[in-house]
C-alpha cells in the first residue's frame, strides 16, 4: 500500500511542479508583452500568457483534487498575475 501512496504523492507533486513552471512561463510572456511596442505582438503575448495561466490553473486544480485539497502557491484560479496590470492595453475584441 505504501508504494501506491508514494506513487500518488509523486504524481501530484509532478503536477504541481508543472503548474509552477507554467506560471513562470506565463510571467515571462506577460513581461514580454509589456515590453514590446507593437500592439499586435502585445495582444498575442498577453493572450498566450492567459492560455498558459488557464492550463496551469487546470493542472493545479486536478492535482489538488488528487491530493484531497491543498493550497496552490497562494494564488486563486483566474487571479490576475502580479505583472499584469488591469489596464495593460489589451482589447476584448478579437482581431
Amino acid at each position: 500500500m505504501r508504494d501506491k501512496t508514494s506513487s500518488h504523492e509523486r504524481t501530484t507533486a509532478a503536477m504541481h511542479a508543472t503548474a509552477q513552471q507554467l506560471e513562470q512561463a506565463e510571467s515571462i510572456l506577460h513581461r514580454s508583452a509589456q515590453a514590446t511596442p507593437n500592439r499586435g505582438s502585445k495582444a498575442r503575448l498577453h493572450g498566450l500568457g492567459d492560455q498558459v495561466t488557464a492550463l496551469a490553473d487546470d493542472i493545479a486544480e486536478r492535482a489538488d483534487r488528487l491530493s484531497d485539497g491543498g493550497d496552490r502557491f497562494g494564488r486563486q484560479p483566474g487571479a490576475r498575475h502580479a505583472d499584469q496590470s488591469p489596464d495593460d492595453g489589451r482589447s476584448s475584441s478579437s482581431g
